[in-house]
């Protein structure tokens, strides 16, 4: 019968609950034989719905026919719980307890099917307010003694823990390290990675072998459902990654409740926390809500301790020298000073790990650093750090140092955290640390910057980067007409090298621009520039050559118009080579002036993203819009009068995607 319906009228069919790749064969050779996946004889198309990502594979007919299934965002998944508690709306009283709905939310991972149960069985119940406050107040173990009405929880938990037990023990250990962080369930990627490689977690016998294998415990994770990727709205790239709370809840109340052997140690201070000295165990983070009770703190044992992670508010007392095989120290975001960075490097010399981001008391590192001789990863972005110390070059074991000094905008920063500062109306980028002697002996090197060249000194700083031959990512300020050959020829030979980002030094022009050489394995190049006069078809014409570049990041700080010209012939009728930026998947463009941009019918093939931000005051036109072919996302940001988007509108009508998506925010 429904064979013969798929045989007389395009029918949406869908398949849920699909358990394995043998079921789904047999379904295909008796429902619809003959008849490949979304592609039935009278337009129908048919989904499949299963939790297991290979019979997803073996089921589709490409990989752009998997789509991974996320919870809802947050606004969203609260408007389906109000719709479902009370569809007629939301009394005044009721309103009272959307705060602990917000909380009951988030717990369950912001599921559609979980959200509907929740907002189902709280209907029914006599006192909503104080049910639901005992739902959050121990979340798993009140489901789990709630015979009624939460079925559909009990079914999620059989296929959670079977997907656990499948977990080989290293990716347990990661599971169980994700507790730590009790300020935010969204967490930079690179956080993560350069944490994991420092606790060991990484096969690999280099940087890049390391990376990549951490990475891929990531993927992991997020494969079986413990994270999803984060993105900011229209993004391409993973920087972040958010933690589904419903797993992670539920894995730690389960290994408690069997009273198993648990893979990690970890031990979290939160309000009037105290802990058993024997439970200080492997990993200790403090929560910005712990009383900071220095008895309690000082009581702990510390003998096993490898990492500490401190949300907001510092106290001295927190860095002991008990602490002796601290490996992994994370402060983003605390109070910590000058003084207290010297204490810690005094005590903790085997730190491996150093994180101060967002310490904005903090404006200078002591030349003791020098003595952290296994240190591998050293974060001091967005401090008032504006010099290395010169000690700095003993540390050979050295991969990653990321400084600056200020906030730039359109960055990858994590969405909790500030992403753009405009100061007297221009956009502000990464103001870059200066560097002393010797740094090109640091050869294990995989991502610096960003670092300043315009500086006394920053000749020979160009010249020692050619050691730096690991390098993937290099940021660099203070580039201009006087020193950018040096640094091009500097980086001409490191194959490794992905991501390049540039703060052009304030300048007359852009003509020498025209003779960049940038390396030829390049995926992503950020430039800021702050010109008075933008000649439009200068840099264009060099960096449009480079072939595997897939992102490109242009920011403008000036009061001329400025006008990008993607085209196989200028305005002037100059001709250039076609083909230009032929693998390039992002383009973003931040301007403080009047924006045009001009696509031409042959130019950016595989274009996908295109993000622009103008400030207010500015106005924006766009032409040839509708020629990138494989543009999926225009994301607009300002302050645009009617006629600017009705005309981008109606652009964007005429593109051959008829499913690209437009967002003016």
């Amino acid at each position: 019968m429904c064979w013969k319906h798929l045989e007389q009228k395009p029918c949406l069919v869908f398949i849920d609950g699909l358990r394995s790749k043998e079921d789904w064969d047999l379904i295909e050779a008796n429902l619809i034989p003959a008849v490949p996946l979304l592609s039935f004889p009278f337009g129908g198309c048919t989904i499949v719905i299963t939790r297991e990502e290979s019979v997803a594979r073996h089921c589709a007919t490409s990989p752009d026919a998997v789509c991974r299934v996320k919870g809802l965002e947050a606004d969203a998944a609260r408007h389906l719980f109000q719709d479902t508690f009370k569809p007629d709306g939301i009394s005044k009283g009721d309103s009272n307890m959307m705060a602990e709905a917000d909380l009951i939310i988030d717990k369950c991972g912001r599921l559609p099917k979980l959200i509907v149960a929740l907002a189902e069985y709280l209907a029914e119940v006599p006192n909503v307010i104080r049910e639901a406050r005992r739902l959050n107040a121990n979340f798993m173990y009140a489901l789990k003694t709630t015979r009624k009405g939460l079925d559909s929880f009990r079914d999620v938990f059989t296929w959670m823990y079977s997907r656990f037990q499948a977990c080989h023990q290293l990716l347990r250990k990661c599971i169980f390290y994700l507790s730590l962080f009790t300020q935010s369930s969204i967490i930079r990627q690179n956080r993560l990675v350069r944490r994991w490689i420092a606790e060991g977690y990484s096969e690999g016998t280099d940087s890049n072998s390391m990376v990549e294998y951490t990475e891929k415990l990531i993927h992991e994770l997020i494969t079986i459902g413990m994270m999803e990727t984060h993105t900011k709205a229209g993004d391409m790239r993973m920087t972040s990654c958010q933690i589904n709370s419903l797993f992670l809840d539920y894995f730690i109340s389960r290994e408690m409740e069997e009273n198993i052997f648990l893979p990690l140690e970890v031990s979290v201070l939160v309000q009037d926390s105290t802990m058993n000295t024997q439970r200080a165990g492997q990993h200790l983070a403090i929560g910005s809500s712990w009383k900071r009770d220095k008895f309690v703190f000082e009581s702990l044992d510390f003998s096993r301790l490898r990492s500490l992670t401190v949300s907001r508010e510092w106290k001295p007392f927190f860095i002991s020298d008990r602490m002796r095989v601290l490996r992994v120290l994370d402060l983003e975001d605390t109070s910590i000073t000058d003084d207290d960075v010297e204490e810690i490097v005094k005590k903790l010399p085997r730190l491996k790990f150093l994180s101060l981001r967002r310490c904005t008391k903090v404006s200078c590192l002591p030349d003791l650093l020098g003595n952290l001789r296994q240190l591998q990863s050293l974060d001091i972005k967005h401090t008032s750090v504006t010099k290395l110390p010169k000690s700095i070059i003993k540390l050979q074991k050295l991969q990653y140092i990321n400084a600056g000094t200020k906030v730039a905008a359109l960055t990858d920063d994590e969405p909790s955290t500030p992403r753009r500062i405009i100061r007297h109306g221009h956009v502000v980028a990464c103001d870059g640390v200066m560097v002393p002697g010797g740094i090109g002996a640091l050869v294990a090197m995989h991502t610096l910057g960003v670092i300043n060249v315009n500086t006394r000194g920053g000749w020979a700083t160009l010249k020692e980067l050619k050691n730096l031959t690991q390098l993937h990512k290099l940021g660099v300020s203070g580039i201009s007409r006087s020193n950018f050959k040096g640094l091009f020829s500097a980086i001409v030979g490191h194959n490794h090298l992905e991501s390049l980002s540039l703060q052009l030094h304030m300048d007359k022009d852009l003509d020498w621009l025209a003779k960049l050489t940038p390396p030829g394995n390049l995926q992503r190049l950020k430039i800021h520039v702050h010109v008075e006069k933008y000649a439009h078809w200068s840099c264009l014409q060099a960096l449009g050559q480079v072939r595997r570049l897939q992102t490109l990041s242009f920011r403008f700080k000036t009061e001329q118009d400025v006008e990008l010209q993607f085209s196989d012939m200028m305005d002037s009728g100059t001709w250039y080579a076609p083909n230009q930026f032929c693998e390039l998947k992002v383009l973003e463009i931040a301007c403080s002036s009047n924006l045009h941009v001009k696509f031409a019918e042959n130019e950016m093939t595989e274009l996908e993203l295109l993000k622009v931000h103008c400030l207010e005051g500015s106005s924006l036109k766009f032409s040839g819009i509708e020629r990138p072919a494989k543009l999926k996302y225009v994301w607009l940001k300002g302050s645009f009068d009617d006629t600017v988007k009705a005309e981008l509108r109606q652009k964007v009508k005429q593109h051959q995607n008829k499913h690209l998506d437009l967002k003016l925010e």
